[in-house]
């Protein structure tokens, strides 16, 4: 079983509700067996949750949303906005729907989608992720190549990854977007804003 397969498979499900504070908001969360970080939010997503650079009127992508923690934060911080989150585990899709709702977000939406799939032809100020990094190499690659596609000029990239995995991702991102700069870091993890010129 891996967080990131469409329908993982587990031997009980354990709802678990969780309640927290992000960027001065106060924040409840459901989580669940079979999807990642099930049993609290993980110390990457709180790193780029707590950094990441959301304005009040973007149109955001969460990649990968998992139970909802970044898309929820961004919708927050962008009422004016509009946040549209996507996993390809369709439980951790019913999971970030619960959230929203729980969290009394209007402005969010979550969609079942294999990467950029859900969302063809769609364009956004800034793709924020705590990308499947167990999901392998290759697909890592493809999130961060693909969102270009999918960015406004001027968009931002916005990802979080291991310490020990930061040389094979910042040659990823050197080698594609024309500026990259580290957003934050703290304990085993940095948050990377990238962005294309043109």
């Amino acid at each position: 079983m891996h967080y990131y397969d469409r329908e993982p498979v587990f031997k009980e499900m354990r709802i678990r509700r969780i309640r927290t504070i992000i960027r001065g908001f106060p924040l409840t969360f459901v989580l669940a067996p079979g999807v990642f970080s099930s049993e609290d939010v993980d110390a990457g997503t709180r790193l780029l949750a707590e950094n990441m650079v959301i304005m009040n009127d973007w149109d955001i992508l969460d990649m990968g949303c998992g139970y909802g923690v970044l898309g929820i934060v961004a919708a927050k911080l962008a009422p004016r906005g509009r946040v549209v989150m996507v996993d390809i585990n369709k439980l951790a899709v019913k999971l970030a729907a619960i959230n929203i709702k729980i969290n009394k977000v209007s402005n969010a939406e979550v969609r079942v989608s294999d990467l950029y799939s859900a969302v063809e032809g769609e364009k956004f100020n800034t793709i924020i992720s705590n990308p499947p990094i167990t999901a392998g190499l290759d697909i890592n690659r493809r999130l961060i190549i693909e969102a270009k596609e999918h960015l406004k000029p001027g968009g931002l990239l916005q990802i979080v990854v291991p310490k020990k995995l930061r040389s094979r991702f910042e040659e990823i991102l050197y080698s594609n977007y024309d500026i990259v700069e580290r957003l934050a870091k703290s304990g085993n993890y940095i948050a990377y804003i990238a962005k294309v010129m043109s």
